[in-house]
């Protein structure tokens, strides 16, 4: 049996591949976490505020709607608040950022492994020095994530299932 390098290379190219697309959806499914917990706390501002004020007027005169106003005004107070605290503006940010980086670099990993593909007998050296790059970027990029209170193991795993089931194809070739 003999040892070639282009195998380890191939197998190397997928790991970082499969960790970008990994870390490309987590900060999707993020974003889209964060947006959603924006616009909500948008529209509930918005329900609430002193040009709507008039109209929570009549609603407290009302006896059954006087409790869903209140709920609609602490709620909404306690989303401004918390929503300054939390930094949504800047979680939703870089989100985006770290999800515009892990797609650039999965797209390139992705065009990395179809050169390999259609040269098999590649120069290892410049398929290295890409590779070297590549990883570089990823390392990057990782270090720049901040810990985030809505990614939990539970996520991580559903997300994992998730990517295992879109690219079976590549896992068990």
């Amino acid at each position: 049996m003999t040892f070639d390098q282009r195998d380890k290379i191939w197998e190397s190219s997928f790991e970082i591949y499969y960790d970008c697309y990994f870390e490309e959806m987590i900060a999707d499914h993020l974003l889209y976490r964060w947006c959603l917990l924006d616009d909500i706390n948008k529209w509930l501002i918005a329900i609430t505020a002193s040009s709507s004020a008039i109209a929570g007027w009549t609603l407290w005169n009302e006896p059954g709607l006087k409790l869903v106003w209140a709920f609609l005004a602490s709620t909404s107070a306690f989303l401004a608040i918390t929503h300054s605290a939390l930094g949504v503006q800047q979680r939703i940010k870089n989100w985006e950022d770290a999800k515009k980086s892990f797609v650039a670099l999965r797209i390139e990993l992705n065009s990395l492994r179809q050169d390999m593909t259609i040269e098999p007998e590649f120069v290892i050296e410049d398929i290295m020095k890409r590779m070297k790059s590549l990883r570089s970027r990823y390392c990057d990029q990782m270090s720049r994530l901040s810990p985030d209170t809505l990614r939990t193991r539970k996520l991580e795993f559903k997300i994992q299932d998730t990517l295992n089931k879109t690219i079976a194809d590549q896992i068990q070739g």
